[in-house]
């Protein structure tokens, strides 16, 4: 939902009925001298009003903390430009079904000219006649309250407590009025843990059996929806005909009328909210519930709008808080309802379309469309020393953003920085001529790094464990201190500290054994020490030999750093991917005396292990914006990324919504497809099966061939032959370094270096030699023959993610070497000692950039799929028991089960077919009720009697997990 552009605001109430808002304002109405008039409700001139001095106590209380833990500050008055646009459009959208009751007919013979504008209405609204001396309309504050109500039900929560209650008095009671959208309200004020909404909302579970120990608790939550109360003037049997083609309509029919017959066959006809609640918590996905509010908009429908969101806002509170309380319930019937009340909200005003214009990426055009998110971006106005935060998910337009707010504010001159070349390249094609765009690392070379350029004394790579031993003093050498001395290095470097200090030094390191040990204090004082001689002879200009004494380019940046450099002809600062920014590359930027926009997604951060620190989360800010719709994708590769953060990092008040595309994650594949993996090892291993047979495909490396490293492999095999053989057949190792090894201790040395410098890369490229062994040299030749360097003719994209990461691709196969989660929630407790938290953020981060990098499909593995288990979402959907059972008997599809569908349930779930990513396929079947209890827990009572289903067999399900996968999962 659509953020306001200040800190920490706390739309929560003091009571039901006192809303906290910010500072009140009037109406103003342009004036022909240019003068502003404040109205009043009444449209009567107002003086200037003090704030009370209530609101002033309640606006200096903390702020709500967001979930992405950035710091909260006191929230600024900001612009409703915005605003006024989506009311406007919510407005025309009330007008145009209220349009038939103001027609005026003309009088023959007169032209539109001589047709004056309509009066305006008197306190009977002109039900009995108009004046003609009654004053022209000209402001949106005469309308009527019933209409204001109409079309304020249309918006953002956000957007009526920060922008539209500051017009005036008479919209700000309007807003503020306990009966106006109740349950919007308490949604939001629950979310953000606002301890009324708590307690009322715990109040409600308690007071109606809705509660963890209860199998009626579903049930209990559809008899309390029941009781919602609505306008008298609804009329079952005309809501039923307008849902008459809904594809859930009969079997919601047919379990309130097994489960809960009283609410179907009432005086009055049946319980439309219990109905309607029935049909949202079987749906199976986004297109149900919008088909549902499709139906009820119908003309043939005899309920609102607002009643209907009122109501879905009941569900999503109650099923929100039900998941909060450890009740097993899917979270995907509460994320269907926040995507469709999400897409409705913010549908109100009409993106602001922009002609297409080059991407970022190059041979992509891009039509950019600005939602509400960015509108009001685009409306802060920068100021010196302001730290603006832009929390963006994947996907959702952040670097165009950045693009049309520069060319908004044209008069300010922009500073964009990012980490990498291409990147800055492309950007200097898409930003207006107010920016420039470098990476860090330029800047502080132009400065810094050129003179050891010009000395000759820069190292073009990174320092490495064996530059270091050469340098080490005699006893204190050796593969281990090496590593040690360099990881010190690093951490300085990283660092925004000014000198090195054994802080620095690493706590842990890896023994001689491979094993993980706390590093002794003798070994951390000799490793800051060499680490400050070295970094002291790396300073120096003056040549050198040693290549351990060169300066590398994290070394020049910190150089630049200390320099404390003053970027003063800049009014902002952009800076891209902050999540992945340095200590070292934060000092320099929050030291500049203009304002700084920190833009990135915090769950990208996968360079922890370069220092990387988030910047989204530690720096402090004075203003914070979110975007959370993604352009990429539609909801399902949404839910599932969404699902991620949720289950995953424990991310929940700001959820990932995707548009209203089409998207498939069971497994359909069109078209070219994008193999991710999380190691290089692992796309060898896939770059070498889709080559294979008398037809290979047509790949591309991201990144290119070059980049991937398939001359290195051809080394270190050639490294292990025999030298007799190398000779024999004239085998020439390329790569210097590896060359050295030939005359040292050949390739058991070379494997010994590697895993005690722990260089990943490197272990990835032994272990392809040590798996393929006399098959390299053909295997690469076949791989560069298939490789082809324009990837829109490949028919396979093959990558790590960390390649692959700001990239999209319409399918992406997620491959099967990420982090792992053994089995389905409901048979967790067979491995007690699996924990989700047991795994680093990286590792989930890595996954969650994975899965969005996809567009149209994705392909996941069966882990993934155990993820989304462990939120309740098991792909069921409901049918009629009678149908199911058409053919004769049908047993449950579990494996070891030995349950048939009962004739005397209702309903039965299905579980839908899904291809998984080894191209292992699960065809899904009809599970017995005993089984889908296990899996969706009370709302398996939708389908039968808690009775009916204690009856049935309870199946215990044997967990084979291959012998590598049970050690780790013993280790953690």
């Amino acid at each position: 939902m659509a953020k306001s552009n200040s800190v920490g605001r706390n739309s929560c109430q003091d009571s039901e009925g006192d809303m906290i808002f910010p500072a009140e304002s009037s109406c103003t109405l342009p004036q022909d001298d240019n003068r502003e008039v404040r109205l009043g409700s009444s449209g009567s001139a107002l003086p200037a009003r003090k704030r009370s001095r209530s609101f002033e106590e309640e606006s200096n209380k903390t702020a709500e903390a967001s979930q992405w833990d950035g710091v909260t500050k006191k929230t600024p008055r900001h612009r409703l430009l915005s605003s006024c646009t989506r009311l406007r459009e919510a407005k025309q959208e009330a007008e145009d079904g209220l349009s038939q009751c103001f027609t005026e007919s003309r009088e023959p013979g007169r032209d539109i000219e001589d047709i004056g504008p309509d009066p305006f209405p008197d306190s009977y609204y002109g039900l009995l006649g108009t004046l003609p001396c009654q004053e022209v309309p000209s402001h949106i504050c005469r309308l009527p309250n019933e209409v204001l109500r109409h079309i304020f039900a249309f918006l953002p929560v956000e957007d009526l407590y920060w922008n539209l209650s500051l017009v005036c008095h008479l919209w700000r009671e309007i807003i503020s009025d306990p009966l106006f959208i109740p349950w919007k309200k308490l949604y939001h004020r629950y979310l953000i843990n606002e301890e009324q909404a708590v307690s009322k909302v715990d109040g409600i579970l308690l007071s109606h059996g809705i509660e963890k120990d209860s199998d009626l608790c579903v049930l209990n939550l559809i008899r309390y929806t029941a009781t919602t109360k609505c306008s008298p003037s609804v009329d079952p049997e005309r809501v039923l005909w307008s849902l008459r083609d809904h594809p859930l309509l009969l079997e919601a029919e047919a379990c309130m009328r097994q489960q809960l017959p009283d609410l179907y066959a009432s005086a009055g006809g049946i319980n439309v909210w219990a109905l309607v609640a029935v049909m949202v918590l079987l749906s199976s996905c986004v297109n149900d519930i919008q088909h549902l509010l499709f139906c009820l908009r119908r003309p043939s429908s005899t309920v609102t709008m607002p009643d209907v969101t009122e109501t879905l806002y009941c569900i999503a509170v109650l099923l929100y808080a039900m998941r909060e309380k450890g009740i097993n319930i899917s979270n995907r019937i509460h994320y269907n309802i926040f995507y469709c009340l999400y897409l409705q909200e913010n549908s109100c005003t009409q993106a602001t379309k922009v002609k297409e214009e080059p991407s970022v990426w190059p041979g992509k055009k891009t039509s950019i469309q600005l939602t509400h998110e960015q509108q009001l971006i685009l409306n802060h106005k920068m100021e010196p020393l302001q730290v603006v935060k832009i929390m963006a998910f994947a996907g959702t337009g952040k670097t165009s953003t950045l693009v049309k707010y520069a060319e908004k504010w044209s008069q300010s001159r922009f500073l964009y920085v990012t980490f990498n070349k291409s990147i800055a390249k492309q950007a200097e094609l898409v930003f207006p001529s107010n920016v420039i765009c470098k990476t860090f690392h330029s800047m502080a070379y132009s400065h810094v790094g050129r003179k050891y350029q010009l000395k000759k004394k820069l190292n073009l790579f990174k320092l490495t464990p064996f530059m270091v031993n050469s340098v080490l003093a005699e006893g204190k050498g050796g593969f281990i201190r090496a590593k040690l001395v360099c990881k010190t290095l690093e951490n300085f470097f990283a660092s925004a500290d000014e000198e090195l200090t054994i802080d620095h030094v690493p706590i842990w390191c890896k023994n001689s054994q491979g094993q993980r040990v706390m590093v002794e204090q003798s070994e951390k004082l000799n490793g800051v020490h060499e680490a400050s001689r070295l970094w002291d002879n790396m300073r120096k200009l003056g040549e050198c030999k040693e290549e351990a004494y060169q300066m590398t380019h994290d070394g020049y940046l910190k150089l630049w750093q200390l320099s404390k450099p003053l970027l003063a002809s800049f009014d902002a600062i952009f800076v891209d991917e902050a999540q992945d920014c340095t200590p070292a590359i934060m000092n320099i930027v929050l030291s500049q005396p203009c304002g700084k926009i920190f833009v990135g997604d915090p769950h990208q951060q996968i360079y922890t292990f370069r220092g990387a620190v988030n910047a989204l989360f530690t720096v402090p800010h004075t203003h914070v914006f979110y975007l959370t719709q993604s352009f990429r994708f539609g909801v399902e590769i949404a839910y599932v990324g969404a699902t991620i953060l949720d289950v995953c990092k424990r991310v929940r008040k700001k959820t990932l919504v995707g548009g209203n595309h089409q998207s498939g994650i069971r497994g359909d594949v069109k078209g070219q497809v994008a193999l991710l993996s999380r190691t290089n090892a692992n796309v060898f291993d896939e770059a070498v099966r889709v080559t294979e047979g008398e037809s290979p495909s047509r790949i591309h490396l991201i990144g290119g061939i070059k980049s991937f490293g398939l001359d290195r492999i051809i080394d270190i095999w050639t490294l292990l032959q025999p030298e007799e053989e190398r000779r024999k057949r004239n085998l020439i190792i390329k790569d210097r370094f590896i060359r050295r090894w030939v005359h040292k201790e050949g390739f058991s040395g070379f494997k010994r270096y590697v895993t005690a410098a722990e260089d990943k890369e490197l272990e990835a490229k032994i272990a392809v030699v040590e798996k393929y062994n006399i098959r390299i040299p053909e295997l690469v030749e076949r791989i560069e023959r298939c490789h082809i360097e324009d990837l829109d003719f490949a028919e396979y994209i093959l990558g790590t993610v960390h390649k692959a990461k700001g990239l999209e691709f319409d399918t992406v196969h997620v491959l099967d070497d990420f982090v792992k989660v053994p089995c389905a929630r409901h048979n967790l407790a067979q491995l007690p000692h699996f924990r989700v938290e047991s795994f680093s953020e990286d590792e989930w981060n890595l996954l969650y950039v994975a899965v969005t990098r996809a567009k149209k499909r994705l392909i996941m593995t069966k882990s993934l799929e155990n993820i989304l288990t462990l939120a309740g979402e098991y792909f069921l959907q409901a049918e009629l028991t009678s149908n199911v059972l058409k053919t004769g008997v049908v047993h449950c599809c579990v494996g070891q089960c030995n349950n048939t569908i009962p004739v005397d349930t209702i309903l039965t779930m299905k579980k839908l077919p899904i291809t998984y990513s080894n191209r292992k396929e699960n065809m899904g079947g009809y599970l017995c009720h005993s089984c889908a209890e296990q899996r969706i827990g009370p709302l398996a009572f939708l389908t039968a009697s808690p009775e009916q289903v204690r009856a049935m067999e309870r199946t215990v399900e044997d967990i084979v997990l291959p012998r590598h996968e049970a050690l780790l999962f013993l280790v953690f």
